[in-house]
């Protein structure tokens, strides 16, 4: 596993936040964030991911799809792992599930 030291975490509700247009609003301050610091790392904290919309998940998909930069990671946490993207689960590296001891 790499490690990642991040310059930034940015911590996002999707309980809050969970339409398409949320998502694309957190993928603009992403992208204005590594703008602003050359080299920047970005963590973000997706948390309560099972709350997004289709839509809102295909942003999210599609620009980690598209994206060229490896300076951005999405950390999606949820309660409901049936109810995320089914394409967004197949890309993701690592699938880490802490059960109830």
């Amino acid at each position: 596993m790499t490690s990642f030291l991040c310059d930034r975490v940015m911590d996002f509700d999707a309980a809050r936040g969970y339409e398409a247009e949320d998502v694309k609003q957190l993928i603009n301050k992403v992208q204005t964030s590594l703008s602003e610091i050359e080299n920047s790392k970005i963590l973000v904290l997706l948390r309560n991911a099972h709350y997004l919309t289709t839509k809102a998940f295909a942003v999210l998909y599609n620009y980690i799809r598209e994206s060229s930069t490896t300076n951005v990671v999405f950390v999606l946490i949820s309660t409901d792992k049936s109810k995320i993207f089914p394409p967004l689960l197949d890309y993701v590296q690592n699938d880490i599930s802490l059960g109830a001891a």
